[in-house]
């Protein structure tokens, strides 16, 4: 059921940003990611940018050697979901991460960054401002072979604060 009364940011996935990591690094980095994730967390909505949980459902896909791609849903009180999907890319010679995500209220975002060992900084470019800004950071950190956390930092209003407007944990189911 989709009820789309109340609009979430879900600027989680970027999170998929972490699978495309350096091949040189980790042969087997995008087997390790590819397959199915449940995640739960929170993310903020709203022109108050209020907090509220979150539970989502991933399939990811490797795509040829420098490839993936998303299809999953995210709920919020078992009456708000949004279909999700991405698709990223990454340049074993540079390490460089490309992509893009569709779901978020705004639209389509371009998605890019650099591995940096385990973990992976990368940057959301929104197409019309979303808090105020068309930019959000995110930073990827794996927490073992099965599972990896996604923070996303945005400034809340044109001259607000810094702060966390996602911030997921993902499970291999």
């Amino acid at each position: 059921m989709e009820c789309h009364s109340r609009r979430l940011p879900w600027s989680v996935i970027p999170l998929l940003s972490l699978l495309a990591g350096n091949a040189d690094a980790d042969p087997t980095l995008l087997e390790r990611y590819a397959g199915t994730f449940l995640g739960a967390g929170t993310i903020v909505e709203g022109p108050n940018a209020d907090s509220h949980p979150v539970r989502c459902r991933f399939t990811i896909l490797q795509q040829g050697a420098t490839g993936l791609s998303l299809q999953g849903m995210c709920e919020a009180y078992l009456i708000v979901s949004r279909s999700i999907s991405a698709y990223l890319a990454w340049d074993p010679r540079s390490g460089r991460v490309n992509g893009t995500y569709t779901g978020s209220r705004v639209g389509t975002a371009h998605l890019t960054g650099q591995q940096a060992a385990a973990d992976f900084d990368l940057t959301i470019e929104w197409p019309k401002p979303l808090y105020g800004d068309t930019t959000a950071q995110m930073k990827v950190a794996s927490l073992g072979p099965d599972s990896f956390r996604i923070v996303v930092t945005d400034r809340i209003g044109v001259n607000g604060p810094v702060r966390a407007t996602t911030d997921l944990t993902l499970l291999r189911r």
